[in-house]
């Protein structure tokens, strides 16, 4: 990791103290500055493929000692409050990104007005909650792990939407009922490691909600999320281009069923998260269906358990994410050359967004301060046959089956 992230690092730590926020001028009854950061290393016992975090990394540990980008980062925040109905964020973010460098990027600028306590609209870049506790994945020290679950978060490929949400909330029983609308845009730059290495900007429409149920030990969760991308992958593109140029009607017609502009994803989530007390579990499940042959239907979940002793929380936490199968669609072209180049690029353009991995997480919180914590977590991964959604350059003789060692600082100030 470059030594500068390390000094932005120790800078936003040594903020988190009591001391620093005492004597900071920047808090005053109408603004407020805040921040969070993780300083984290990441160690893959199997250099056969690149372990990353999530879809939008270009690389991450590959066997060669510990590295900071997977799971490093440093985000800012302030707040201006005029009035107590009305309210403007603004977040910035630094880690690890596509182009394999740490700028700084704005992941949430909006305003916001409250007609009453239980009625707010917002307005601007927003973050995507898919998370039930936290609106942003980025902050460490929100959640038990060293990072959120691989097999789960990491094929989501955007953490903000521009646009507007509504949300409600209403006295139910002896729960809250919170529900919430949103429409958006999102753009975002994804890196593409193919036989044509390519960025990919993933840029479209999603529109969508969710309902929560929360109690003083329960809340429940349930989602809906619908993507409409609009911009298409190069070499996908190019292939399309191939299969019309045959003139054969049935790699037409699979021309138009491949890629991801123009096509639907629905996105269905569900969850419970339990709390009393020391101990906490969490499952939650999603479902994604697309009408496109590039990006399968899967599905995914994670089951966590954690309990607290002392400043001490150990935890296990099981994922699992399954693909559906389409990397052997017939072409209706002869398996002859040149035609049989062409169904070999077909096949691996199908195979690429398949995923069949779980992971066995086993890991340790220490909350040595008030604002932050020291984790360690072991990985057992098994993916079995498409490492290319949740690996970088996989050695093609990889048994798929890795183990990662991580220890990450977080904290909040």
């Amino acid at each position: 990791m470059k030594p500068r992230l390390f000094i932005i690092m120790g800078l936003g730590f040594w903020l988190s103290s009591p001391v620093a926020l005492a004597d900071s001028p920047l808090n005053s009854e109408t603004f407020s500055l805040s921040g969070f950061g993780t300083l984290g290393g990441a160690y893959n016992l199997d250099g056969e493929a690149n372990f990353i975090r999530d879809g939008i990394q270009p690389d991450g540990a590959d066997g060669r000692g510990f590295t900071g980008s997977v799971d490093s980062r440093l985000g800012l925040q302030a707040n201006w409050k005029p009035h107590e109905d009305f309210e403007g964020v603004i977040q910035l973010v630094s880690k690890y990104r596509y182009d394999g460098s740490y700028r700084p990027q704005v992941t949430w600028a909006f305003l916001k007005y409250a007609f009453t306590p239980d009625f707010q609209i917002r307005a601007g870049r927003l973050g995507y909650d898919i998370y039930p506790f936290a609106e942003s994945r980025d902050v460490g020290y929100s959640y038990v792990w060293v990072r959120p679950p691989v097999d789960f978060f990491g094929y989501i490929y955007f953490s903000h939407l521009d646009g507007a949400d509504l949300t409600l909330t209403h006295q139910l029983g002896n729960g809250l009922l919170k529900g919430k609308l949103f429409a958006s845009q999102f753009n975002d730059a994804i890196p593409v490691v193919t036989t044509i290495p390519d960025v990919y900007t993933l840029k479209g429409d999603a529109w969508g909600g969710y309902l929560d149920y929360q109690t003083p030990n329960w809340l429940f969760r349930a989602c809906l999320v619908i993507i409409k991308p609009e911009t298409e992958q190069t070499a996908v593109a190019m292939l399309q281009n191939a299969l019309r140029s045959t003139q054969v009607p049935q790699a037409v017609s699979l021309a138009g069923n491949m890629g991801f502009a123009d096509k639907t994803f629905n996105f269905f989530t569900t969850g419970a998260v339990y709390d009393d007390g020391p101990f906490q579990g969490q499952l939650m499940l999603s479902r994604i269906l697309t009408d496109t042959l590039s990006y399968p239907n899967n599905t995914a979940g994670y089951a966590s358990l954690a309990y607290r002793i002392g400043e001490w929380t150990p935890y296990l936490v099981y994922s699992r994410i399954k693909s559906g199968r389409n990397d052997h669609v017939d072409t209706g072209l002869p398996d002859t050359p040149p035609f049989d180049v062409l169904n070999a690029q077909v096949g691996l353009a199908l195979s690429n967004n398949q995923a069949d991995q779980s992971t066995v997480s086993l890991g340790a919180r220490y909350d040595f301060a008030p604002n932050a914590a020291f984790k360690l977590q072991v990985d057992r991964i098994h993916s079995r046959g498409y490492p290319t959604l949740l690996w970088g350059n996989t050695d093609p003789d990889w048994d798929g089956r890795a183990t990662i060692f991580s220890a990450t600082l977080d904290f909040v100030f």
